[in-house]
């Protein structure tokens, strides 16, 4: 509360300052931002149309319009402006939240391309954001397109980890990469890096989550373990399809999981089903 009152004196100061100062470019354009910030956007546009070419208030009714969805709009500004770094990130973390990742990587290699050494501390959280974007794609994809997803999921992840160790998204790339991990069938990496994360993480949320996900993808493990052993121990080797079926449903109802889980072992089930069926017949 004492934080919002001191921003609103400021601001009133400065209008005050305005008054008797209205020639005052700097102070126009730190007005106006502040109006944009605001969403008092009506306020803020007459000073736009006396300093068309500004790029400061350009740039702050660019990444209003993006706030907005109005993507038309935003595009004319960046029309105006297309190598500025700021706002080809925010063009590029709007797409990546709209999961429209083939827009956002033209946005985001900009941004790459002119900070480099990340004077603008923009480069982690970009590479969460397109690293989190592919790998939420892995588990609708497949063969070479599901490769590349993973690939680039974990490249991106890695970048945070290996390069930015003192940023405000360490704790999440190491998640996040975890998670992947999981998705792509890899619980030992996955585990080996939830569990690295749970010895040193500060996020609460994190700390609270990680339990549970070390759990989880625990449980994604036994049962892979679990298909494997049925599909290459029992109904292959031994036909004892019967026993097959009951090493499944005692892991079912010994473990609490999710849909995703329930429907693979149904679907384990019907391939039990249908092997037992074939040789049935072949007698």
């Amino acid at each position: 509360m004492q934080e919002i009152l001191k921003k609103e004196k400021t601001f009133q100061e400065k209008l005050t300052e305005l008054k008797k100062a209205p020639d005052d470019v700097k102070l126009k354009r730190e007005i106006a931002i502040l109006y944009v910030q605001r969403h008092q956007i009506v306020k803020a546009e007459p000073i736009l149309e006396m300093m068309s070419d500004d790029i400061d208030l350009n740039r702050e009714f660019g990444i209003f319009y993006l706030s907005k969805n109005e993507i038309e709009k935003a595009l004319k500004i960046s029309e105006m402006m297309p190598d500025d770094v700021k706002l080809n990130y925010e063009f590029a973390v709007t797409y990546l939240e709209q999961e429209q990742i083939e827009k956002a990587l033209p946005y985001s290699q900009k941004v790459l391309d002119k900070d480099p050494e990340n004077t603008m501390g923009l480069l982690p959280n970009l590479h969460l954001e397109i690293g989190s974007s592919y790998a939420s794609m892995i588990p609708g994809s497949s063969g070479k397109v599901r490769d590349r997803y993973v690939k680039n999921a974990v490249k991106h992840l890695q970048s945070v980890i290996e390069n930015y160790s003192d940023s405000n998204v360490f704790e999440s790339a190491q998640y996040n990469l975890g998670v992947t991990y999981s998705l792509t069938g890899d619980f030992d990496k996955s585990i080996e890096v939830l569990e690295k994360l749970m010895n040193h993480a500060t996020d609460q949320v994190i700390k609270e989550t990680l339990p549970n996900e070390i759990i989880e993808v625990k449980q994604l493990a036994a049962f892979k373990a679990a298909q494997d052993y049925v599909g290459v121990t029992f109904s292959a080797i031994t036909q004892d399809f019967e026993k097959s079926i009951e090493v499944l449903e005692n892991w079912m109802n010994r473990y609490n999981t999710d849909e995703r889980i329930k429907q693979a072992v149904q679907k384990e089930f019907r391939k039990i089903r249908e092997l037992a069926a074939e040789v049935e017949t072949s007698e």
